[in-house]
């Protein structure tokens, strides 16, 4: 073959192997996807003016009546508004995690989480920093001193990478703006995270 013939064949096989290259690189990942569902309660020593429902997203479903798990992925609908899903559950040594999550849903009946921590895959998590907000209410709860506690209560939660599954419980979340705490409690199942 003439080196011309070589230029001709090695120009057209160029774009098809940037094609067949492409399937090639790292798997796809799965995209973020949420279940959550939050309460604020009196507590011991607050003086909560919110109590009740903050935000449902999801189902978490009840495998005793074999109704199946609901989570809702980052960027689809549920009820009145569209759900925003970041996440990551990163390696930080032997079985032990950091751990960062954030849901928005929009709309009237949406609100805002983020947990934010250093998860180990057995016992309760201390340290826990969160977040919590009502569309509904329109207010906001912190616990600013990192207090909240997650415990995996059946055999189905926990931590590995990429997943977070738990029940938080938040004594003393803050609303500084109506100078007021309640207590805050939530399930949330977080996966296809980044780890």
């Amino acid at each position: 073959m003439s080196r011309r013939q070589h230029a001709i064949v090695a120009t057209l096989c160029l774009p098809v192997i940037g094609l067949l290259s492409a399937g090639c690189e790292d798997e796809q990942k799965g995209t973020p996807q949420v279940i959550f569902d939050g309460e604020l309660q009196r507590g011991s020593g607050n003086d909560c003016k919110d109590s009740g429902r903050i935000f449902q997203i999801g189902e978490f479903g009840t495998p005793a009546l074999e109704q199946a798990s609901k989570p809702i992925k980052d960027g689809e609908g549920f009820e009145q508004g569209t759900v925003s899903v970041a996440c990551s559950v990163t390696s930080a040594g032997a079985d032990e995690f950091d751990v960062a999550g954030s849901v928005n849903l929009d709309g009237a009946t949406g609100g805002f989480f983020s947990i934010k921590g250093k998860f180990k895959a057995t016992g309760e998590q201390t340290g826990i920093h969160a977040i919590f907000s009502s569309r509904r209410s329109g207010n906001s709860y912190e616990q600013k001193d990192s207090a909240c506690i997650v415990r995996y209560t059946t055999s189905n939660q926990g931590v590995a990478a990429g997943r977070v599954w738990g029940e938080i419980t938040c004594p003393k979340a803050e609303n500084t703006n109506a100078q007021t705490s309640c207590e805050a409690i939530a399930q949330f199942r977080f996966e296809n995270c980044v780890q």
